[in-house]
């Protein structure tokens, strides 16, 4: 959200790699747990306790 349109929404530099990092992260344990099969029986019975995002910024 770098380019938003409302000032006070826009991530500073140092957030904005923050982000980038995670996204990283995220995608290379997936893409591991994928390799190896442990994908097939990881735990994701968290997701069903996390808050649903009802409003969306444009």
């Amino acid at each position: 959200m770098s380019d938003h349109y409302r000032e006070d929404y826009v991530l500073g530099q140092k957030s904005n790699g923050y982000l980038i990092k995670q996204t990283v992260t995220t995608l290379e344990a997936t893409a591991r747990a994928i390799a190896d099969g442990s994908i097939a029986t990881a735990d994701t019975s968290f997701w069903d306790t996390l808050a649903e995002q009802n409003t969306r910024s444009e």
